[in-house]
């Protein structure tokens, strides 16, 4: 699938799965009401909240439940009954609430009348009898502004060079910090497809679904949905595992996979993404979407092997060289390769490294929280230090060492794939 498939698919997605524009009307008469309920109950992209029957007055608040929550993202205004009073309903709303849209509906279509409107705070304009083309084109036009203006969230793939890395290890640690530390809504998904260990890193260990459960329902998904779905650490992160050994591995499409992974950057701040070893579709469909991708390694020569050929597998699907971060686990001063070694072997510069604190790691994922790590080891240091490394986005730190004999000779098939290409 060429990259411009991928976008179109990844954009429509958005739109069709993302969270349903809520509606609320005021002063709209039957005939109205019941078209603008059929229509509604016709789709899930438009969930009707409520209505009142009359309009506001100079003299009267807003409802507590408006100013205290966003509780609809449209509301939808009669301008026949009492077109006076339907202004003055208007420009409250729209002083009060500006992030709410206003739909001014009417039978009349005087351009005087709806330039009127628009002057209140009207965004629409819609004509009686109410159609579905219009409604839907309308809301549209909302979900799209909406959708730009919306924050999306930085999404980051942790991926192992090889099995027992510590990916999962580094995935929890970081996202209690993101959470906890810096007060970012954060969320870690295990795409494990079984067995995943995240939810016992944290002590979630009672859980009935997991990440591929959400993405079976892409089609039902909005917020209130997905927080049946979700974990919710102490520390403030939340948490999609893996489904359980026990359970029947769900058979996810990657359309579906991708399209929640979209749905989700609506919904937190920052994710976490805690890859199997390996570059599945699964995967891919991640790092396609992701801020950056940490390639997660240990000193040793079969991991730093496979962090050359990940590394020669990103060139190949475009994925941009600036964005990926290599990270070594478990490091020491006195191991027997050296960074120069590391950096040499993988033809990049290593991001971060943290060091090999065995029996505090230990101690952390047997108490379920890696936010009561102390603040002054230096395992925690590191770990804040890269957690705003990745905040801030990758930098290039220098360039690529040059390719030189040594631990490099033993990568030689894949250097030499690397250097024709």
């Amino acid at each position: 699938m060429d990259g411009q498939n991928r976008d179109n698919e990844s954009s429509q997605g958005q739109f069709q799965l993302g969270a349903p524009v809520r509606l609320m009307t005021i002063g709209l008469d039957p005939k109205s009401a019941n078209d603008l309920a059929e229509f509604a109950a016709s789709t899930p992209l438009v969930r009707l909240q409520a209505g009142l029957i009359d309009y506001l007055s100079e003299d009267r608040d807003l409802p507590e439940q408006w100013t205290r929550n966003s509780q609809f993202d449209i509301c939808v205004l009669d301008f026949d009954a009492d077109r006076n009073r339907a202004r003055i309903t208007a420009e409250k709303i729209h002083a009060d609430l500006p992030d709410i849209a206003l739909f001014a509906v009417s039978k009349d279509s005087q351009p005087d009348l709806i330039i009127q409107a628009m002057r209140y705070g009207c965004s629409e304009y819609l004509l009686k009898p109410l159609s579905n083309d219009q409604l839907l084109q309308s809301i549209a036009r909302v979900a799209a502004r909406k959708r730009e203006s919306q924050t999306i969230g930085r999404l980051i793939v942790l991926l192992g060079a090889k099995g027992g890395a510590g990916v999962t290890m580094i995935a929890t640690h970081l996202g209690a910090i993101f959470a906890k530390r810096y007060k970012r809504r954060t969320l870690l998904i295990d795409m494990h497809p079984s067995m995943g260990d995240a939810e016992l890193y944290l002590g979630l260990i009672k859980y009935q679904y997991s990440f591929r459960d959400l993405a079976e329902n892409a089609d039902r998904l909005d917020r209130e949905f997905l927080q049946s779905f979700v974990l919710h650490h102490r520390s403030g992160l939340d948490l999609l595992p893996a489904p359980a050994f026990s359970q029947s591995v769900p058979r996810v499409s990657l359309e579906n996979i991708g399209a929640t992974l979209d749905f989700l950057r609506y919904c937190y701040e920052v994710l976490l993404v805690d890859c199997p070893p390996g570059m599945s579709e699964e995967t891919q469909q991640a790092i396609r979407r992701a801020d950056q991708v940490c390639l997660v390694a240990v000193p040793e020569v079969a991991t730093l092997r496979n962090v050359a050929r990940c590394l020669d597998h990103l060139v190949r699907i475009n994925y941009p060289r600036e964005k990926v971060g290599v990270v070594i686990n478990r490091w020491t001063k006195r191991h027997s390769i050296t960074d120069q070694q590391i950096e040499e072997a993988i033809r990049a510069p290593i991001l971060w490294k943290l060091p090999n604190q065995y029996l505090e790691v230990i101690r952390i994922i047997n108490d379920g929280d890696p936010s009561s790590n102390s603040g002054d080891s230096e395992l925690s240091r590191s770990f804040d230090g890269l957690a705003r490394c990745l905040a801030s986005g990758p930098e290039a730190k220098k360039d690529a060492p040059k390719a030189s004999r040594g631990l490099l000779g033993l990568f030689g098939a894949d250097a030499a794939v690397s250097r024709r290409q």
